[in-house]
């Protein structure tokens, strides 16, 4: 298994990846409402390299966004605004494949003149073969939504609980945590049901985040084809304000 050294370690930015055993998950949502409120509301320098071949789903939404931007003036007005306010401009989004990924991150870093401060994988979505598992282990925190389904806390909690073990028992591997968060929280469920899958987790020494995401549609609005509604998921701007509200998407990134 490739690993970085303390050195580059300590010269490379953090490298962070939502991410789950199987798809379906919600991963790519995450992973671009993370880079584009980070790099957008927070004022961090972020990168975004998408592995998840052939999809490559961030790569195709930037891709999407640019051309409705062209044609659309309330979107162009809208970048254009965004960017004389905060200085800077779009994250760069990376396509490629899992196999080539970290040596590909590696290339793209060191041509940038930019000093990034985190760079957000977007993995493939099963753990199929061994690129993938090196992609996870590269990583320095992985965070993994989870649901009140018991199928997927069963094999979720396994995927959890066998890379904890790995970290504990090999210590020059650059992963450092693997956190779980709640996500497509109806209201429905019973409290007593999270309480007792908590305890589960507490007991298996698995860190759960204190916010939950809900289920929303809005978590998938991106820019309107023509008009200019409201867009939450976005690679060019952050949610816009009025969708937030019952999102809890600004306290999950408090807690991040």
């Amino acid at each position: 298994m490739q690993n970085l050294s303390e050195n580059q370690k300590q010269n490379s930015p953090m490298y962070i990846s939502f991410c789950t055993q199987k798809g379906g998950a919600g991963k790519s949502v995450f992973t671009t409402l993370a880079a584009s409120w980070l790099h957008y509301e927070l004022g961090f320098s972020i990168a975004v390299i998408d592995c998840d071949y052939p999809q490559w789903s961030i790569h195709k939404l930037r891709e999407r966004e640019k051309e409705q931007i062209t044609k659309n003036g309330f979107y162009k007005k809208k970048a254009y605004e965004l960017c004389k306010k905060i200085g800077k401009r779009t994250y760069p989004v990376v396509p490629v494949q899992p196999e080539t990924a970290l040596t590909k991150a590696n290339e793209f870093l060191a041509t940038e003149e930019i000093n990034y401060d985190l760079v957000l994988f977007d993995l493939p979505g099963t753990v199929n073969n061994k690129s993938v598992v090196e992609l996870f282990f590269n990583m320095d925190y992985l965070f993994v939504p989870i649901t009140t389904s018991r199928i997927n806390m069963e094999s979720t909690l396994n995927f959890i609980v066998t890379v904890s073990d790995i970290i504990q028992k090999n210590p020059q591997i650059r992963l450092k945590q693997v956190q779980t968060f709640w996500n497509r929280m109806t209201g429905r469920e019973r409290q007593e049901l999270y309480v007792a899958y908590e305890n589960a987790m507490h007991e298996l020494n698995i860190p759960i985040m204190q916010t939950r995401i809900p289920q929303s549609v809005r978590y998938d609005r991106e820019q309107s084809i023509s008009g200019n509604d409201y867009l939450f998921l976005s690679t060019v701007f952050p949610p816009d304000k009025p969708l937030l509200k019952g999102s809890n998407w600004d306290l999950f990134m408090n807690d991040f």
